[in-house]
């Protein structure tokens, strides 16, 4: 990570490397308790084990696709690798009791609602201009819809792009390795609605 920047960025990058530390934790505990190996989640993620290694010892950053994949591949949340929590789930949810996370700069994730009894998540994604969910491409379980409501959105799916503008969705198989990018000058707002995992997953 670079050094350089004003006090004020030298401060946002020691709280996202304690992030990254205590995020790196919390992945390797629920995948050992899953009884997964490192190429387990990287057969089903598409990301290395290298990569993975390095993640679960807060040497690197995450995307939020990564996060998504790596989430589904340990069964659980997203929102769960950061503030795990055991309380029963709400069919109302206020604004104000939606966890949304900012994963690098300019990138939100805000959920909405979920059922993991019936497998189900709701969440919107704000990219501001320039940004993208990752650099690599990453898959995981489920079928996801999005919708812009905002700006413009490039979704790239395996060899395929597709550009994306307000009142536009898309469906894809989330098993075929997928990213989103704002190439616009605005920001972007996109809903997305996904088939989440609902049962955790175990090793051999």
């Amino acid at each position: 990570m670079s050094g350089s920047g004003t006090g004020a960025l030298l401060g946002v990058q020691a709280a996202s490397e304690l992030m990254n530390r205590e995020l790196g934790t919390r992945i390797r505990r629920i995948r050992t308790e899953r009884g997964l190996t490192l190429g387990d989640v990287a057969q089903s993620t598409g990301l290395s084990a290298s990569m993975l290694s390095m993640l679960e010892r807060g040497k690197t950053g995450v995307s939020v696709g990564s996060l998504v994949a790596v989430a589904s591949a340990l069964g659980v949340a997203i929102g769960d690798l950061f503030q795990p929590t055991r309380s029963p789930e709400l069919s109302l949810v206020r604004f104000d009791q939606q966890q949304e996370l900012s994963i690098g700069p300019g990138i939100s994730r805000r959920v909405i609602q979920r059922s993991r009894t019936h497998g189900l998540e709701v969440a919107m994604l704000t990219l501001a201009p320039g940004t993208h969910t990752g650099a690599e491409l990453v898959r995981h379980e489920g079928q996801e819809i999005v919708l812009v409501q905002e700006g413009t959105l490039t979704v790239e799916i395996a060899d395929s792009s597709s550009e994306l503008e307000v009142g536009d969705s898309i469906r894809l198989n989330a098993e075929v390795p997928h990213r989103f990018v704002n190439r616009g000058s605005c920001r972007s707002r996109v809903l997305l609605v996904a088939q989440a995992t609902s049962q955790p997953r175990t090793g051999h």
